[in-house]
């Protein structure tokens, strides 16, 4: 666990977000190597919790996951890696999936150089 300190103006105004919306948690894996990197860190508004296009964190059984999604058509959400080693897959978003939620839309990311 670590906190970041925002400036509550530059999350109103420039993200336009409710500061009790927003948690931080730093990248695990490359599945989206290149896109985010192992260690970085991410700023999640848990406020976008619908589906939609975007990056956003996702909760599969017990593990937490962060994907570029695409909101399709028929109500399914393709959800994509940005490392080609991992398959995509879709999820149905009309019927409820007891083993997956979405935590929140990734608004803003920071690297170590």
């Amino acid at each position: 666990m670590f906190t970041m300190a925002f400036r509550k103006k530059w999350v109103e105004n420039y993200l336009r977000a409710n500061p009790k919306d927003l948690s931080v948690i730093d990248v695990k894996g490359d599945s989206m190597e290149g896109v985010l990197n192992e260690r970085d860190v991410i700023l999640i508004n848990h406020y976008l919790d619908t589906p939609d296009d975007g990056l956003y964190v996702l909760r599969i059984a017990d593990s937490l996951i962060v994907k570029q999604t695409q909101l399709l058509h028929n109500g399914r959400l393709l959800v994509k890696s940005a490392n080609p080693a991992y398959d995509s897959f879709e999820l149905n978003t009309y019927e409820a999936e007891t083993d997956v939620k979405i935590i929140g839309r990734v608004v803003w990311f920071g690297r170590q150089v």
